[in-house]
């Protein structure tokens, strides 16, 4: 008598977990190629290394506090997909991951500096206090919502519990974007009205804010999408396509924020000095066409003549 060979039913996991372990598996991946793809993270880390620039300690301490943290949740986000697809591959999606807390808990520990640095700037740029004091109220909302949820994430555990968190995450989400979109609009607004006329000058700021602006509109576009996700696809976990790599976005906004300072100093001095050589003429020109940039950025444009070198100094 012959036995009867197995179904597929014997082989495999007999849940679908698509909706449950993919989005997770893709926002790692792309949390990863952020950490390390040549151009982003690293690579961003070891240009601000490299830089002339001094730099006050506080900021020095948060760049290399944000990188370490970073380091740590790209090896956190690999360990707690490793555990439901390799360790735990077939079960029924119950508990999360051991280590599912730190995802939530290192996205606030590495976005609120941040957004407090770029509050800074508008405070420095502008002089004001009230605007940018409404906006640390809403980024503080954020970080209070992400808080929150990182603190129930232990005690609702499973899967099933996931619409328990719907409160919290939401509150953190929306604050967060909302703090992006209103830090990247009033950087935008205080950078324009910095504006002296001076093409040459000019010409910087508008670089400067079409920096700000792209930088803050991709990091308040993902936050967009993960709330919307979060809210909408309830009981699945597509949103964290978004979230994994929300802090990889931010880190690197800060840093190709401090990284362009020094070339766009150094073009704005190059610029105006090849201004002042078509207005000077030849024995001008042969006084400054033997020095480097780097000798003319030390230098500083204000030995050229320009008025508004202040004006570009601050804003950079």
């Amino acid at each position: 008598m012959t036995t009867a060979a197995p179904g597929p039913a014997a082989h495999g996991p007999t849940v679908d977990v698509r909706l449950s372990y993919g989005p997770l598996l893709i926002g790692v991946f792309f949390n990863m190629i952020l950490y390390g793809k040549t151009q982003v993270l690293i690579a961003q880390q070891l240009s601000f290394f490299k830089t002339t620039r001094r730099n006050p300690l506080w900021v020095t301490a948060l760049v290399w506090g944000v990188f370490f943290v970073e380091t740590a949740n790209t090896a956190f986000d690999m360990a707690f997909v490793y555990q439901p697809l390799i360790l735990e591959y077939g079960a029924v999606p119950d508990l999360f991951p051991t280590l599912f807390l730190t995802q939530p808990l290192c996205v606030i520990a590495i976005v609120f500096p941040i957004q407090l640095f770029f509050l800074w700037r508008v405070r420095t740029l502008t002089r004001l206090t009230f605007l940018p004091g409404l906006v640390l109220l809403v980024a503080c909302t954020a970080f209070g919502g992400g808080v929150w949820t990182t603190v129930l994430v232990p005690v609702v555990a499973h899967f099933t519990g996931f619409p328990r968190l719907y409160r919290s995450a939401g509150v953190w989400l929306i604050a967060s974007a909302a703090a992006d979109l209103s830090i990247a609009a009033l950087l935008a607004a205080a950078l324009r009205s910095k504006k002296t006329g001076s093409p040459v000058t000019d010409s910087v700021l508008d670089r400067i804010i079409r920096m700000t602006v792209q930088t803050g509109l991709i990091t308040a576009v993902f936050s967009i999408l993960d709330v919307v996700c979060f809210l909408a696809l309830r009981g699945d976990t597509v949103n964290f396509i978004w979230n994994i790599p929300l802090s990889k976005l931010y880190s690197n906004c800060l840093l190709s924020t401090l990284n362009a300072r020094e070339g766009l100093m150094a073009d704005f001095v190059a610029a105006h000095a090849d201004l002042l050589v078509s207005e000077s003429g030849p024995t001008f020109a042969s006084a400054v066409s033997f020095e480097s940039a780097d000798d003319k950025l030390e230098r500083g444009p204000e030995e050229y003549g320009e008025t508004p070198t202040t004006t570009v100094a601050e804003c950079v």
